[in-house]
């Protein structure tokens, strides 16, 4: 079911430049709030762990992964 909101031409306007070709505005939001989340669950990732940059976490996980694989 779909609903209606109210933005302003502004707003329309930002969220035309952000889309893509064939996105429709519903697409446009929702890759919003995806990107915005998994945003959220990097910055958590990283004020919870030891690492300092998500490079640094990236190549502690490439190592680990190359471990696995050579037991």
């Amino acid at each position: 079911m779909n609903t209606t909101i109210s933005i302003s031409k502004d707003t329309r306007g930002l969220l035309q430049e952000f889309g893509r070709k064939s996105e429709n505005y519903d697409d446009i939001i929702k890759r919003i709030i995806f990107e915005v989340r998994l945003q959220e669950k990097v910055q958590e990732f990283m004020d919870e762990s030891e690492y300092s940059s998500l490079e640094e976490a990236e190549e502690w996980t490439k190592l680990k992964i190359k471990s696995m694989k050579n037991d």
